[in-house]
C-alpha cells in the first residue's frame, strides 16, 4: 500500500508547475530574426512562471511581456497578452514548458492577436 502511495505522490510531483523566476535568455534562429517584424520576437533574460501567466522580461527592468492563460500539464492555452507598456490584447496561442533531466529547460510561446504575431523562446541558464 505504501508503494502505491509513493507512486501516486511521484506522479503529482512530476506534474507540478515550476512556478518561479528563472534566468536565461530568449534565443531565436538567425533566419527567424531576419524575417520577423519589429516587436514580434520578445527580448528577455528572465522568465516568471505563475499559475495563470508566463512573463518574459529583462532582469534590470520591471516591465514584462506577459502571456496569460490556463495551464494543462506543461502547456498553457493563451487567451491574452499584456505588453510591457501595460496594454492588453486578446490573443490565441500556446506556451509550452520543456524539460531536460527533469529540470525546466525551455519556455516557448507563440500567439496571434489583432496586434499581430508574437513569439518568445526562452532557454533556462544552467550556470
Amino acid at each position: 500500500m505504501l508503494h502505491l502511495v509513493l507512486l501516486l505522490a511521484a506522479q503529482f510531483a512530476a506534474d507540478a508547475l515550476p512556478v518561479g523566476t528563472y534566468n536565461g535568455t530568449c534565443l531565436y534562429p538567425e533566419a527567424l530574426r531576419e524575417r520577423a517584424a519589429p516587436g514580434e520576437l520578445v527580448t528577455c533574460n528572465q522568465v516568471e512562471i505563475a499559475a495563470d501567466h508566463i512573463a518574459f522580461g529583462l532582469r534590470s527592468w520591471q516591465s514584462r511581456t506577459r502571456f496569460n492563460g490556463t495551464f494543462e500539464g506543461n502547456r498553457m492555452t493563451v487567451d491574452s497578452v499584456t505588453l510591457a507598456s501595460g496594454r492588453s490584447y486578446d490573443a490565441r496561442g500556446v506556451c509550452e514548458l520543456s524539460y531536460a533531466n527533469e529540470a525546466l529547460s525551455t519556455v516557448a510561446c507563440t500567439v496571434t492577436s489583432n496586434r499581430g504575431a508574437m513569439a518568445a523562446n526562452f532557454i533556462v541558464s544552467r550556470l
